[in-house]
């Protein structure tokens, strides 16, 4: 009963968050305030709920709690403006400098929201080709960035600014992990097919990803977040929103075959049903979805509950299913060892920058090198030869490369029940 409860609270969240989305009245009553701001809060939707009340003056809510609403939604808005522009800047310069950007969902999908100042952005995700991968984090070391390069499995540096905020800068669309088993080698020819489109907007012009294209990377990126923690509501607005404001001149046939052959399409459309039964949308905004089962809805809806944004309430334990996930998939054409094997080069190329620093990092990390420069060459082997041993000490090993079922956390193994309702496996 008390489950039903939390429930009856996500639901009107997803009913409010969707309204203020797409700038809709809605009319609600006896809601209980208390539990809809808790969720809201953890989901990093109260600009978008304020928007609703904001719209909505037939809607029950206290004064006193649409004053804090609209007070939250006033301060998240300029925030989000100031740094929108600040990133749309930064990017005229990084054309100027001849760096070709393509802007990433966030910034380029909160077009589709009827107040896109509302649309909380964490970070900008900008794409640029991996040879002027360098030129760019100079760039940005240049502007005050703190760049934490990418390691060589990964598909992203992370840049760091007080004003700017964070900064993704992405030469590939997938680390290569999910790219090579989670999407079964798909490669990006097969994922971006469309030429990239041009914006302008009173902030500035970008690049971004065609519709079909960025429909699918919006998809993708959820799933990913899904396997490894968990939902948002804002990345299924995100989905929702950039679906239906550009389906006629989406390809619906190439996105559903994609995620049919992924065996992610009961899951994509589950998602879809929850936009359309709880959200400000009808079926026709997604041409093509599937019929699904009321009970994979309400897999998603617990699942979305128990783990909250990101799935951060349950890390450990979202991050054992992630890799369960991909054990099994690896499993499918592999044995025990080849996959055992294959985790543990992937895990060693994955450190190797840590494990062979540069000598402006082994400097940062061992102050001693600073005042005894002749001790570099030594604390550099110490380094080496410490540093995989550290990692195994942690458990890091272990806890990203499997044996076998028994191990699980009870969460863990329903999760991985989950994935096997939804079609994942």
């Amino acid at each position: 009963m008390e489950n039903k409860k939390e429930n009856t609270s996500i639901e009107y969240l997803i009913k409010l968050a969707a309204a203020g989305a797409c700038g809709e009245a809605i009319r609600l009553s006896g809601l209980n305030w208390g539990e809809i701001l808790q969720h809201a809060s953890e989901q990093h939707m109260l600009p978008l709920i304020a928007c609703a009340v904001k719209d909505s003056p037939a809607l029950e809510c206290p004064d006193q709690i649409r004053e804090y609403l609209l007070n939250t939604m006033r301060t998240s808005a300029s925030i989000n403006m100031i740094r929108r522009q600040r990133i749309m800047h930064l990017i005229e310069e990084m054309e100027s400098a001849g760096i070709h950007v393509r802007l990433l969902k966030g910034y380029a999908i909160s077009d589709c929201y009827a107040y896109p100042d509302c649309r909380d952005s964490v970070d900008a995700d900008l794409l640029i080709s991996v040879k002027q991968e360098k030129q760019t984090c100079e760039l940005f070391e240049k502007h005050g960035f703190k760049v934490k390069l990418r390691e060589v499995t990964s598909q992203h540096a992370i840049c760091q600014h007080a004003k700017y905020g964070m900064v993704e800068l992405h030469v590939r669309l997938y680390a290569e992990l999910i790219e090579d088993v989670w999407f079964q080698g798909m490669n990006e020819d097969e994922l971006l097919k469309e030429d990239e489109i041009k914006r302008s907007s009173d902030d500035g012009t970008y690049h971004t990803l065609g519709n079909t294209d960025h429909l699918i990377f919006l998809v993708l990126h959820l799933l990913k977040h899904f396997i490894s923690g968990g939902l948002t509501i804002k990345m299924m607005l995100d989905i929702a929103l950039h679906f239906k404001k550009n389906r006629n001149t989406i390809d619906s046939e190439r996105f559903w075959q994609i995620m049919k052959k992924l065996n992610y399409s009961v899951f994509v459309s589950s998602v879809l049903q929850i936009m359309i039964e709880y959200g400000s949308f009808e079926v026709s905004d997604f041409p093509g979805m599937e019929q699904v089962n009321s009970e994979n809805v309400q897999l998603l809806l617990d699942d979305l509950i128990a783990g909250g944004y990101m799935g951060v309430k349950q890390k450990k334990e979202r991050h054992e299913s992630g890799m369960a996930y991909n054990r099994q998939l690896l499993l499918k054409n592999k044995s025990q060892g080849q996959y055992s094997l294959y985790m543990l080069i992937w895990k060693a190329r994955t450190g190797v920058k840590y494990m062979f620093p540069s000598i402006k990092h082994l400097t940062k990390e061992y102050p001693i090198t600073k005042k005894h420069p002749m001790s570099i060459p030594f604390v550099w082997v110490y380094h080496v030869l410490a540093f995989p041993i550290r990692k195994i000490r942690k458990g890091v090993l272990q806890r990203d490369i499997l044996v076998g079922d028994e191990s699980r956390t009870d969460i863990a193994q329903q999760r991985m029940k989950m994935f096997h309702s939804l079609g994942m496996l």
